[in-house]
């Protein structure tokens, strides 16, 4: 079983790194800021994905990670042809990833504890 710990630190580092972004943004208008975040966001949510696969058995999250490898290989093509706007499927694929962790957090957390977890 997924612990409550991992669920809830995972949803807070990509929580942080979600803000950190749009703060980047929206405030500092660096590009290059910006797309090094976005790149520790997407380091953070493949290695989670990584881990929820191999050690639990996630299969939900192996929808993420191909789609997160055909982001990675077709994005440089992408930028080449639209610009900045081949980013926006990056923070789609990102934003699906949070809400999915959300989604899961919701359901470990409902969970009935065990003796245990006491």
């Amino acid at each position: 079983m997924i612990s409550k710990f991992r669920m809830k630190i995972d949803l807070l580092g990509q929580a942080v790194l979600i803000v950190a972004i749009v703060l980047l943004e929206f405030l500092a208008s660096g590009k290059a800021w910006t797309n090094l975040m976005l790149v520790v966001l997407g380091l953070w949510q493949i290695a989670s994905a990584f881990h929820l696969l191999y050690v639990y058995q996630h299969i939900k999250r192996l929808n993420f990670v191909k789609t997160f490898l055909v982001l990675v290989v077709s994005l440089p093509v992408w930028i080449y042809l639209v610009g900045a706007l081949a980013y926006v499927p990056v923070a789609g694929v990102a934003v699906w990833y949070f809400l999915q962790t959300i989604s899961d957090t919701i359901k470990v957390y409902n969970r009935p504890r065990s003796f245990w977890d006491l």
